[in-house]
């Protein structure tokens, strides 16, 4: 036996008031008068023997009232029986965001899980202990109280993140090893989405587990949601419309109809539009957009959709910059054309320097270094551009008139397996473009039809190993790329196989030529677009503008958070989808970042895809185990531990003890009065 409040048996010391009552008060002489002596012997022997049967049985009456009391305040119970019976209770209660809806009520479902849940403890022993899951916590453990229990389902929040079935079992089965106990009865409060309970694969529970499905499912209801929304560039361009692609999706009622969507920056409508349906279950649109400002932008894309509304909005964030930096090194004569396109009007900032005269310490405020007619490469510049590479820089790098084709090479295959063979004068055309690379994707859309492709006079080809990671962006009809792409480290390095020169070719004066070189400015550095999905296990990676590493926290939503993280290259990766759980806009920052970073935290479109799992499958997926299912607008059985709890029988006994002692005092009354 063992006792919910067991300090309460030190109120057992009590059972002495009423030994000592019982001695002192029997102990009272009365005087008797009579008038023959050979009386007192008969008085005496039958008045003994009466009262000691009489005191004795009305003193334990009252010790037995007090350690009933006693007994009763303690709250007793078995716990060996029904531990080994009933295994641990686990509750989970689903609080993901399609539990916000509501069903003809004005309840919606979470707050209907909470109710049920709350019920279900209700009905069973004191002694019972529970543990409880939620999607912002599936590795709870430790059993609770009941009252404990009961506190904490009522402070269950809606949360972003999701949980599939097979994270349940794995989150009962640790609790039964963590618990030492072979069996649990779990109970499920949750509407049953096919698209998050079963996104993984389950596997298979113990036997000895029991499942109680108690469900609210959303039934008949359509629901329009942002799939998906993107911009077709990389980088935003402040000085035209950026497209917009939005990607809408709907659940449930396939009907004809027609959503306004409209699109927020900072806070501002800047775009609209009216997207139709017909009988699609997904809708892609395209929207311009013009961001002129510079700075980091909260963009908000929003629907109207009178069914349900957590997942109405798609958020993005993203950084423009009003001009564009860039380091030209060139060792002889700048070509006039690079010097005309990075001119203020276009929105560069350009710094020119000798190859001779470098100084890389400050090359990480630049979004471009181009190398320019490059003749030699010496292995003090190789090794700063490595450096540069390794630390997120980007470099174009323009050979002219090499002078030593082995020693050339030699330094280049200290960054890449990347080689040139001798200058080939015969004249090539570019025969194909690679349309859906970061430079050119929605240029060759916006190129004239009837174009001509750049033709090259002259150039060195280009040979790259498999380890070299090459993207050919231009490719010349024999097969040899013109511009080709390289990632090394955690920049990006660009190889031009020819002189921009008009002796060289005609690919500085095309109409691919500055929109290449534009993009290869803006798209340098860290990522500037984010718009990143709750619980995504994709990293955000932030640069380091300093040698010393930071702990980076994230703030937003009135909270404050240290997300895990971990340091890769020249910055930190920060796993954001594991901290957060709520969507909106968040701010990263470290100690040595002196630019922080904005980012944006969208619904799982999972939890938009509204149709329920079928009763049949969940089964299958939890044999061996057993699964029972009860809809939540019945009353939840339960099994007690017993059909009373010992506490009342104590109750009990002790008002059974008090009639026992009301009993002897009232017949001593009557007894005294007879006497009398």
């Amino acid at each position: 036996m063992n006792f919910l409040f067991p300090l309460f048996l030190l109120s057992g010391l009590a059972i002495a008031i009423p030994i000592i009552i019982h001695l002192f008060n029997f102990r009272k002489y009365k005087t008797v008068h009579f008038s023959d002596t050979r009386l007192l012997e008969s008085i005496k022997v039958t008045s003994k023997k009466s009262a000691t049967i009489q005191n004795w049985w009305l003193l334990l009456s009252r010790i037995l009232f007090v350690l009933a009391m006693v007994l009763a305040f303690a709250q007793p119970f078995w716990k060996g029986a029904t531990a080994q019976k009933s295994g641990i209770q686990v509750f989970y209660v689903d609080n993901s965001q399609s539990m916000a809806a509501s069903r003809n009520s004005q309840l919606n479902l979470l707050q209907k899980a909470i109710s049920d849940a709350r019920k279900t403890i209700e009905q069973q022993g004191p002694a019972q202990e529970y543990i409880l899951l939620t999607n912002d916590n599936m590795y709870a453990s430790r059993p609770v109280t009941k009252s404990e229990a009961l506190k904490q389902i009522e402070a269950i929040a809606i949360s972003a993140k999701t949980v599939s079935l097979q994270q349940i079992v794995t989150a009962v089965s640790n609790a039964t090893q963590n618990n030492n106990v072979p069996s649990a009865d779990v109970y499920i409060f949750s509407d049953i989405q096919k698209s998050t309970l079963l996104s993984q694969a389950v596997d298979k529970p113990a036997k000895e587990f029991n499942f109680h499905f108690i469900t609210n499912t959303h039934k008949d209801i359509a629901n329009l949601y942002f799939d998906t929304a993107y911009f077709v560039n990389p980088t935003i361009d402040t000085r035209q419309e950026n497209p917009l692609v939005v990607k809408i999706g709907r659940s449930g009622k396939q009907e004809q109809s027609t959503v306004a969507v409209q699109v927020l920056v900072n806070n501002q409508v800047r775009a609209a539009k009216t997207i139709s349906f017909t009988t699609d279950s997904t809708r892609l649109d395209t929207i311009p957009l013009v961001i002129n400002t510079p700075g980091w932008h909260q963009i908000a894309i929003v629907l109207k959709d009178e069914h349900i509304n957590y997942d109405d909005t798609f958020r993005m964030t993203a950084k423009t910059n009003a001009t564009l930096s860039v380091l030209n090194l060139t060792e002889a004569a700048p070509s006039p054309y690079i010097t005309a396109a990075l001119s203020p009007a276009n929105g560069f900032i350009t710094q020119q320097q000798g190859i001779a005269a470098i100084n890389d310490k400050d090359w990480s405020r630049y979004n471009l270094i181009i190398l320019q007619n490059i003749a030699t490469l010496s292995p003090a510049l190789v090794q700063s551009i490595k450096s540069g590479l390794t630390n997120g820089l980007s470099f174009f790098i323009i050979p002219k008139n090499i002078r030593d084709i082995a020693a050339f090479n030699q330094q280049l295959a200290a960054l890449a397996p990347i080689s040139f063979a001798a200058e080939d004068t015969s004249r090539q055309q570019v025969g194909s473009v690679q349309s859906e690379h970061a430079l050119l994707k929605d240029v060759i859309a916006s190129v004239p039809t009837n174009v001509q492709l750049p033709t090259v006079l002259k150039y060195y080809p280009i040979t790259a190993g498999l380890n070299a990671g090459q993207q050919s962006i231009l490719t010349m009809k024999n097969g040899k790329p013109l511009l080709a792409q390289y990632a090394i480290g955690q920049g990006k390095l660009y190889l031009s196989a020819s002189a921009l020169d008009e002796q060289s070719g005609n690919f500085v004066l095309s109409n691919l030529f500055m929109p290449i070189l534009y993009r290869m400015c803006a798209q340098s550095g860290a990522q500037s677009i984010y718009a990143i999905t709750a619980n995504s296990k994709q990293p955000v990676f932030v640069p380091l503008s300093t040698a010393n590493r930071s702990v980076f926290k994230i703030w937003g939503k009135g909270q404050e958070s240290v997300p895990p993280q971990t340091p890769f290259g020249n910055g930190t990766n920060i796993y954001v989808g594991k901290s957060i759980s709520q969507t909106g806009f968040y701010t990263i920052k470290g100690n040595d970042l002196n630019d922080s970073t904005l980012i944006a935290v969208n619904n799982d479109i999972l939890e938009s895809q509204l149709e329920p799992a079928e009763k049949a499958t969940i089964e299958a997926a939890l044999k061996p185990a057993s699964v029972n299912w009860q809809d939540a607008a019945t009353s939840i059985q339960v099994s007690s531990e017993s059909s009373m709890p010992l506490w009342k029988w104590c109750l009990i006994l002790a008002l059974i003890s008090l009639c026992i002692e009301t009993f002897f005092l009232l017949r001593k009354k009557r007894a005294h009065s007879a006497n009398a």
